[in-house]
């Protein structure tokens, strides 16, 4: 499905009522005809409001009001008064704007008519317009260009992608699994700041709702979950009898995020309470989850629950929960992963395993049951989001999964060549501060994440 966006053609009521010089008319239709075709093969124009008048204006702002859109495209086309601005910026309101900058030439024709300047006049309303939209306070994403250059629809297409993924985040649903914890507080993140500040609600679930979908599956979903695993992982340390324990709780894990038509299940997998009822923490991760469109986090924190849901929907990729253990400066290379459900999609195919739960086998009544592997190779997109007492901290930075045996025991784990040198990525990541929780899904949309992060007005780190 295409992005939506809204398209507001602006520029000055002199142009038609004073000039009118019929070349002129003629040209400035013709343009902007050129630009609603360009849009139209990337986007579902969902309104299209050209402002030229006191009355036009008034429209525009009755039609803005009223419309659903992912983003609204403000295009200076020709030079015009920047009173427009202030009626058209209270009806977009807090939704995400690109502005565009238009011209009509790729290359400037050597002798310029008095009709042409005119014509090409749109940088002029632009500057103008700008400084007053920065006046206002009004966050914008900024391209410059003629429709048909690839640049202008890149950025375009880069700015409606991010206001499309701000759109769905302000409407996701998150669970959180067990309550929140004394050691959650040093987030700074809880669902109730969440909601106010990004949008998704936040439902608290319980480890008896946990433990009553398990006790409730059938004998048969169950047999036929683990002869599905059986055929598709080799397991290694686990009892028969354990192995059966973990696929059905982890499938009732599974059902009570879809029964509560989750986006992302925050799934607290260290909880006390957790390993004292059931005697284990469910770290398989059913088929369900990828069917039912569901991304778990880890751990309970909200702030990297956000930015695994923003990463997944902007790159379409399986995401890998991670804490960086360690590096080697001489490689360039950084490992990291995380225990608990970590989607296997991450893996080679058939290079995946299962074994016992390294970390609580010593202490839980079951040794429990563990998805292992190594990331695959592929180009990554790495982000982090955090709480903090003035509002939020975000990091993005690139790498390359490597293909590599896995590096490490008890772990899923990708080991990543970063862009940036071991050094400078630990130390920019000093200066602003981090946590521990760190996303990575296959793709580069660093410029996505940057446009997300203007348009939400998250303060943002790339590191490069």
């Amino acid at each position: 499905m295409k992005p939506s966006i809204g398209l507001i053609l602006i520029r000055a009521e002199w142009f038609d009522a004073v000039v009118a010089l019929p070349q002129l008319v003629e040209s400035v239709r013709a343009d902007a005809q050129d630009i609603q075709s360009q849009l139209r093969q990337h986007f579902d124009l969902a309104g299209i409001w050209v402002v030229n008048s006191s009355e036009s204006l008034q429209n525009a702002c009755q039609g803005i009001r009223a419309v659903e859109v992912d983003l609204f495209i403000l295009v200076f086309q020709v030079w015009a008064e920047d009173l427009y601005l202030l009626p058209l910026i209270r009806a977009i309101g807090d939704r995400p704007l690109a502005v565009w900058c238009f011209l009509p030439w790729q290359r400037l024709p050597e002798k310029i008519s008095f009709i042409d300047v005119l014509r090409g006049s749109g940088p002029v309303g632009t500057f103008e317009g700008m400084g007053t939209l920065h006046n206002l306070g009004t966050s914008y994403l900024f391209t410059q260009g003629t429709p048909q250059d690839p640049r202008v629809v890149k950025d375009l297409s880069v700015a409606a992608c991010a206001a499309r993924v701000r759109r769905e985040l302000q409407s996701a649903r998150f669970g959180l699994l067990p309550s929140r914890n004394e050691q959650m507080q040093s987030t700074f993140v809880d669902e109730f700041r969440l909601l106010a500040e990004l949008g998704p609600s936040v439902q608290v679930l319980s480890i008896g709702q946990l433990q009553r979908w398990a006790e409730q599956l059938s004998e048969a979903d169950v047999s036929d979950y683990l002869t599905e695993l059986k055929k598709d992982y080799p397991i290694h340390g686990v009892s028969d009898s354990t192995l059966a324990e973990a696929a059905r709780t982890s499938l009732g894990m599974a059902h009570l995020a879809i029964d509560h038509k989750l986006d992302v299940l925050s799934y607290n997998d260290i909880s006390a309470e957790l390993h004292e009822t059931l005697g284990m923490r469910p770290c398989l991760y059913p088929p369900l989850y990828e069917r039912a469109g569901i991304q778990v986090g880890l751990e309970g924190d909200l702030g990297a629950a956000t930015a695994l849901f923003v990463l997944q929907r902007l790159t379409g990729s399986p995401i890998l929960f991670s804490e960086f253990w360690f590096w080697d400066e001489a490689e360039n290379v950084i490992i990291g992963g995380h225990a608990g459900p970590q989607n296997p999609a991450i893996a080679k195919p058939g290079q995946a395993w299962i074994s016992h739960d390294y970390e609580f086998a010593q202490s839980d009544r079951t040794e429990g049951a563990h998805l292992q592997f190594v990331a695959r190779p592929g180009r990554v997109t790495l982000m982090q989001l955090r709480g903090t007492p003035q509002g939020w901290q975000a990091i993005v930075a690139n790498g390359e999964a490597i293909d590599t045996p896995p590096r490490l025991e008890g772990y899923p784990h990708a080991v990543i060549h970063l862009d940036a040198s071991i050094d400078r990525f630990v130390r920019q990541v000093a200066e602003v501060g981090s946590t521990q929780h760190w996303i990575m899904a296959y793709g580069d949309v660093v410029k996505e994440v940057q446009a997300f992060c203007t348009l939400q007005g998250i303060p943002l780190l790339t590191i490069v």
